[in-house]
């Protein structure tokens, strides 16, 4: 069985970021697609205090990855700094583990330009995991959300359109047999 897997480099679960992995589930929910997510946030620190725990979770990750149909990238976009979290678990998965996997980046925060400042970050760190193309890029900023009373936020349908227009350009890509359909 193969899925959708997020890897979300945002310092915190309870974020825009984590909102915007809600609706990335709900767009895969109504197309039948199950999807997955893996925290930077959650890698343990790699120490003597630690033994294992790391490298347990970098092997529970390798594996998902390697079941995935396709990888969510999601971290956020500052003009100023790279996506340290996320950067920090692509940098313990082996060479090559993205290949032949199509790759979607979602860019939370900053401007739309400085998604292109991400990618640029990122693509060492792509290339050698196997991705040589982004199959997908979507920026999130400040006017992509809606916030009605204290119900939690949620994206435009603006932003909600764009997301879906780029997980199904994502899907056009990938093989039917590998993404399970609950059809």
């Amino acid at each position: 069985m193969s899925y959708f897997i997020a890897l979300s480099g945002s310092p915190t679960k309870f974020s825009k970021a984590s909102f915007l992995l809600q609706s990335v589930r709900w767009i895969l929910d109504e197309r039948a697609v199950e999807f997955r997510v893996v925290h930077a946030v959650d890698l343990p620190p790699i120490g003597p205090a630690t033994p294992g725990i790391a490298d347990q979770f970098i092997a529970d990750t390798i594996e998902q990855i390697q079941k995935a149909a396709a990888i969510v990238l999601v971290a956020p976009a500052t003009k100023d700094t790279s996506p340290a979290l996320l950067t920090s678990l692509l940098d313990f998965l082996p060479k090559n583990t993205f290949s032949s996997k199509p790759v979607l980046l979602l860019a939370t925060g900053g401007l739309p330009g400085q998604v292109a400042i991400l990618e640029r970050a990122l693509r060492h760190i792509l290339f050698r995991l196997g991705t040589t193309s982004i199959a997908g890029r979507v920026h999130i900023g400040t006017g992509s959300w809606l916030f009605v009373g204290d119900d939690r936020p949620r994206l435009s349908r603006g932003a909600e359109r764009e997301v879906a227009h780029a997980i199904d350009l994502v899907l056009r890509t990938v093989n039917p047999k590998d993404v399970s359909l609950a059809l």
